[in-house]
């Protein structure tokens, strides 16, 4: 038996495998959450920083993108879609809240651009939490000479204070 037939074989299969693979390869910056600012609490006016004090804690829980990639220009286009999560004490009310967030283009430590938003959210009349999703402007990204769209980075976070960051550290408040 001769196994130059399925040496054939194995050579005609191998683009048709590597071709069905690449369709699963994401071309896209890679979406990500910086940790250590992933969660911002807020407490009552006038309060010192402790659980018992909380109005309420935001969380980043999800970044989520998909983009158009113009190989002959060299750029990309990306949406991008956040997901928070609020939660807070219980109460009878209805409120309404706004928190500061943020969304950086970077390629390792390299940062391109930085645009700050608002995030909008509510809690209804007894309510205890609220998810929201939230898609800031398109981020527009010029490639430059041997790098790939996934070479750069879509970091979003929120943007606290250093005394909330040094609460979600003493709380141990990251990623969930």
């Amino acid at each position: 038996m001769s196994l130059r037939p399925i040496r054939f074989a194995a050579v005609l299969a191998t683009p048709v495998l590597l071709w069905g693979c690449s369709s699963q390869i994401a071309i896209c910056p890679v979406a990500a959450i910086l940790a250590d600012t992933a969660t911002m609490t807020t407490f009552r006016p006038g309060t010192t920083p402790d659980p018992a004090n909380e109005l309420y804690t935001v969380q980043l829980v999800n970044a989520e993108t998909d983009c158009s990639y113009n190989r002959r220009e060299g750029t990309t286009s990306s949406n991008l879609t956040l997901t928070f999560h609020a939660t807070r004490p219980p109460s009878a009310q209805a409120a309404t809240y706004s928190v500061p967030y943020f969304v950086v283009v970077n390629e390792n430590a390299k940062l391109y651009d930085k645009k700050n938003y608002t995030l909008r959210f509510s809690f209804a009349r007894g309510a205890i939490s609220a998810d929201i999703k939230q898609s800031p402007d398109d981020v527009e990204i010029k490639i430059a000479n041997g790098k790939l769209p996934w070479n750069y980075q879509l970091l979003s976070g929120l943007q606290v204070t250093a005394e909330q960051m040094a609460y979600n550290k003493k709380m141990g408040r990251y990623l969930p």
